[in-house]
């Protein structure tokens, strides 16, 4: 298994302390994390960061990314507290169910059998197959939902989730069997109207392709379909806008 961390690695050294310090915060659970900063940490870093540490790191599923403060006392400490939908007893619980589901699916796949290509392949067919696009997921009267549709637990909970969840299961079982695989954010538009989104970016034999497995999900009605299944960066900009720089997919797959 790898720990494909693409975002961490844009910081700077600054920036990747402080990742660390909250990283090491969230897994451990506290609801005060201290960060080796003097002064104030502007929104712009702080979300830089955040955004960074939750796309490198699905399984850190259990905070919510839409209200996290920070405060500095007045010796300069500046500390993070985050809000967390679980308690720590939970997230064990689920952590022991992530761990066999993907255990699980890496042995029906046989993830640990034939080339790369022929894993992303397994990986993408089991989605479209199995995994259902939550269209009630951004229900804001069902919080519950939407927490679980917009990370892995919706998928290998409930194989039903948003293009957040995906994405970030995709990453999880790829990273598992030694393959890069990122969490690519931005947006996406779809019948003239533009909305967030997210898709991965894998690496395939020393090269990166775009691969958005939820459009092919919504496009498999009684087939599989690869109309996003590892593209370049030309083909998928027709649609798709990345949030952050990302690594050129500029080749053509040479292992079909």
């Amino acid at each position: 298994m790898i720990v494909d961390r693409y975002y961490y690695v844009q910081l700077n050294k600054q920036e990747q302390a402080v990742y660390k310090a909250f990283y090491n915060g969230l897994m451990a659970h506290e609801d005060v994390i201290p960060i080796p900063i003097k002064g104030q940490l502007s929104k712009e870093v702080f979300n830089k960061i955040f955004r960074a540490m939750t796309r490198d790191n699905p399984l850190i599923y259990y905070v919510n990314q839409s209200a996290c403060n920070w405060a500095t006392d007045a010796f300069g400490h500046t500390a993070i507290c985050p809000q967390y939908f679980y308690s720590r007893e939970t997230v064990r619980k689920y952590n022991r169910n992530i761990e066999n589901a993907v255990n699980n699916l890496a042995a029906q796949l046989r993830l640990t059998e034939g080339t790369d290509y022929e894993k992303e392949v397994r990986v993408h067919d089991w989605f479209c197959k199995n995994v259902k696009y939550d269209f009630k997921g951004a229900d804001m009267d069902e919080p519950a939902r939407v927490v679980l549709s917009h990370n892995i637990v919706g998928v290998f909970a409930k194989q039903k989730a948003q293009c957040e969840g995906i994405a970030k299961a995709v990453k999880v079982l790829l990273n598992a069997v030694d393959i890069k695989c990122i969490v690519a954010t931005g947006e996406a538009e779809a019948s003239g109207k533009k909305e967030h989104h997210a898709w991965n970016v894998i690496d395939i034999g020393g090269s990166p392709y775009q691969v958005d497995v939820t459009w092919d999900i919504g496009a498999s009605k009684g087939r599989i379909a690869y109309d996003y299944f590892n593209v370049t960066d030309e083909i998928i900009s027709k649609t798709h806008s990345f949030e952050d720089e990302m690594p050129k997919c500029g080749s053509i797959p040479k292992f079909v």
